[in-house]
């Protein structure tokens, strides 16, 4: 078999799988038991099966249906290479596809997660082994292994259920209690007696924040501070609104921020103050916090009144701590002046 039908043959396929792609279909890795048939060395019809040569060809990330057949993938007829050419066609059969329905996953933090992958062979054709590796900012790591029956978990917790594997091609890997450390793009690579195929899955680890407002200063013009704790990834948007009684919002610049810290668990908080400005009539300030954990933004408020209400409550305050004091030393010297009773002398007998 020459090299242009080898190169005929790599074109026939990927001419099928065109409309395919169009669909925007799922990319799997599919292999291909083919037959290559010609007539006396010449292109042609089918004589004999003494003409079919096996051939193998195997199509990396070919799109197919949710459901994982191979519409539109089983035959390939290809037109002639030149106008007296006669027809050259070529059939194939599936060996063996890995699939997976959940190419990409956006999980929080301490929660669980299930790396779907599933595979399907022909008849005869034993599954020898399956491994999943994690492979994260240039490093990689074996995190599940399956052979012949035994299996190994190299990252603790991690399960992958035997019978769904040996029954329903099921080689779905789970993993609970996600940290950050368990975010990468995870390798699900199945071997059998002829083969071997893979797919992979992103999972991205993600921690939503908390944002706690409050007053760090009770001197006028007061100030504000907003403090954002425990996300991840990174990128936060902290916004300042500002809203008077009978006004719209309004957003407010002037804030400042404190340096990034990051927690043992990976997760980062940062801090924001601003200077509060609450006019005549007293205003609500919200500070917003934009996440990508986050499905609407994340907010706390708190009403900050006018100077004069702030002085008339200190006034007030400072009045009845100095009348709480005054009843205090009244009652204390009240105990000390107050006559104690005499104690009545025992005789012994």
């Amino acid at each position: 078999m020459g090299s242009e039908w080898w190169c005929l043959l790599v074109c026939l396929a990927l001419s099928g799988a065109a409309d395919a792609v169009e669909r925007q279909w799922r990319p799997v890795d599919v292999i291909l038991d083919c037959f290559l048939m010609g007539e006396g060395g010449h292109r042609g019809g089918f004589a004999s099966s003494e003409n079919m040569v096996k051939a193998l060809l195997v199509l990396k990330q070919v799109p197919v249906p949710d459901d994982g057949s191979l519409e539109g993938l089983t035959d390939f007829q290809g037109g002639t290479l030149a106008k007296d050419d006669p027809l050259i066609t070529f059939e194939a059969s599936v060996e063996f596809q890995v699939t997976t329905q959940s190419p990409s996953l956006n999980l929080l933090l301490g929660s669980s997660a299930s790396l779907h992958c599933g595979f399907s062979v022909a008849p005869g054709l034993g599954i020898t082994s399956v491994e999943w590796r994690l492979q994260h900012k240039g490093s990689g790591q074996l995190v599940y292994c399956w052979t012949t029956g035994r299996g190994r978990a190299k990252r603790e917790g991690a399960t992958l259920e035997p019978r769904q594997l040996l029954q329903a091609g099921d080689a779905s890997l789970t993993l609970p209690s996600l940290t950050l450390k368990d975010e990468g793009a995870y390798v699900c690579q199945i071997t059998t007696s002829l083969y071997r195929a893979q797919q992979i899955i992103q999972l991205d680890v993600q921690a939503a924040p908390k944002v706690l407002l409050s007053l760090a200063s009770e001197a006028l013009p007061p100030t504000l501070i907003c403090s954002v704790t425990g996300y991840y990834p990174l990128d936060v948007s902290v916004t300042w609104i500002r809203e008077e009684l009978g006004g719209d919002p309004a957003p407010v610049s002037g804030a400042s921020f404190s340096s990034l810290r990051q927690s043992v668990a990976g997760t980062y908080s940062i801090s924001s103050s601003l200077t509060a400005e609450p006019g005549s009539v007293g205003a609500t300030y919200t500070c917003q916090v934009t996440h990508v954990s986050l499905e609407e933004p994340l907010g706390a408020d708190t009403w900050v009144a006018p100077p004069e209400q702030r002085t008339a409550f200190g006034v007030l305050f400072a009045s009845s701590l100095f009348l709480l004091a005054l009843l205090f030393l009244g009652l204390q010297r009240r105990q000390a002046t107050s006559p104690r009773p005499a104690r009545t002398p025992r005789h012994s007998g």
